[in-house]
């Protein structure tokens, strides 16, 4: 048992907590034991309000990892004085689309609602929200995702989201046209979830006066032969200012080496799907050079930075001895905070109380983002985050940088071009 100032929780912290197989979901892995958190002070002699944690994620399986920031999350509105009731996390890992299987990702998801939770926190794929989506607004128990399709809609779904297909879209368009960098060619993956990225930056290069030479989508993972000869043709055929790449992100990795052997280096320009670079240093190598689009500034930046992030950190550092100056870390506390406040909002502690609690959130502070970025929800508005949530930055040398913030402007209001492309 773990007490800070207001309090307690069963564990110090949820790396490493154990996990058991599933008794009969496949591809499926449990926390062992739930996480209470819990305000010191007489008891309420109530039980605690469980919640959802589901990671579906198509690769690894530990869940400790997503969960110290939303343990942290709850803790801190209990400090404040907002929360007052215990909560309860139940958390469950299923391998998703696009490794997985569908089924096993609804049938995760029911689980939790089965064994009581009133909302579901998770990771979130593009693909598995959009499989999801009937059984989330069949049961009545929201779920949260940080997927960033614009089609995850419906009474009880929400979403916090890493990215978003549609803002994306305009700020790499925005972007490649403030650089000057106005034919280009693209590629990414071939699945159904990713055709939204494409549909967005089509419309989105249409607006911004980007002329796209050609695409190219893979729907399986490419050898390197293919990907080689598909570059190849890009180069030496249409001699484009950019190479674009638009998807999930579960491939990106090959391109670097790709690039390498042909000896091309063309400006390379990434929607949030650089953020996989975060998955580890393997990652972040073959990643390397790309700009992209993040949403949270380093420690190592010296710029004005969301009030929320340093502090957080800095919490988060005192309460588990480590400091996660990454992207998912804002995501996840910022999950927690907002499922904290639907629980103060909420007239009833079930699936469709805590929906009308998280539609009552307005303005809300956020962790994730610029220093204008807040959250804010209501009916049938249910996409969380607004303002400057993402910009772009270059990854180099295993760090990201900060490049330019997204500011819309019509292109007749003047071009606003830079002076030289990033290296």
């Amino acid at each position: 048992m773990t007490e800070t100032n207001r309090a307690r929780c069963t564990v110090r912290g949820a790396r490493g907590l154990p996990q058991v197989e599933h008794p009969s979901i496949p591809m499926t892995t449990l926390l062992k034991d739930p996480i209470v958190i819990e305000p010191l002070g007489p008891s309420e002699g109530v039980e605690p309000v469980r919640v959802g944690f589901l990671s579906d994620m198509p690769t690894g399986s530990e869940l400790g990892g997503y969960l110290d920031p939303i343990i942290l999350a709850f803790e801190d509105a209990m400090n404040e004085g907002r929360l007052t009731r215990s909560v309860e996390i139940v958390a469950a890992h299923v391998v998703g689309l696009p490794t997985g299987a569908a089924e096993n990702v609804v049938d995760a998801y029911l689980d939790l609602v089965a064994q009581g939770c009133v909302l579901v926190m998770s990771t979130g794929v593009t693909n598995n929200a959009l499989v999801l989506m009937d059984p989330i607004n069949t049961s009545g128990v929201p779920l949260i995702t940080m997927a960033g399709t614009t089609q995850f809609v419906g009474p009880h779904c929400f979403s916090l989201a890493n990215g978003g297909h549609g803002e994306e879209a305009a700020i790499l368009a925005a972007f490649l046209a403030s650089w000057g960098l106005l034919r280009v060619v693209v590629t990414g993956e071939g699945t159904d979830g990713d055709a939204e990225y494409r549909r967005f930056f089509r419309e989105q290069a249409s607006l911004y006066g980007i002329e796209i030479l050609d695409e190219h989508y893979f729907a399986q993972r490419p050898s390197d032969n293919e990907l080689d000869a598909t570059l190849t043709r890009f180069r030496d055929e249409l001699q484009p200012h950019a190479l674009v790449y638009c998807g999930f992100g579960l491939h990106s990795g090959q391109l670097n080496p790709s690039l390498d052997r042909i000896g091309w280096a063309p400006p390379k320009v990434m929607n949030a799907a650089i953020m996989w670079a975060l998955a580890g240093p393997a990652w972040m190598d073959a990643l390397d050079g790309w700009v992209g689009i993040e949403q949270t500034l380093g420690d190592h930046e010296q710029l004005e930075k969301n009030p929320n992030w340093d502090p957080m950190l800095d919490r988060h550092e005192e309460r588990f001895g480590y400091r996660p100056d990454d992207t998912m870390t804002a995501l996840l506390y910022d999950q927690g905070r907002a499922t904290g406040e639907a629980m103060i909002n909420a007239p009833e502690l079930n699936g469709l109380g805590m929906t009308a609690g998280l539609e009552r959130i307005k303005m809300m502070p956020s962790t994730l983002g610029g220093p204008r970025t807040y959250i804010g929800f209501g009916p049938d508005d249910h996409r969380g985050y607004r303002g400057d949530f993402m910009f772009m930055k270059q990854l180099r040398d295993g760090k990201f940088y900060f490049i330019s913030y997204h500011w819309p402007q019509w292109p007749i209001s003047g071009n606003g071009r830079a002076t030289s492309v990033p290296q």
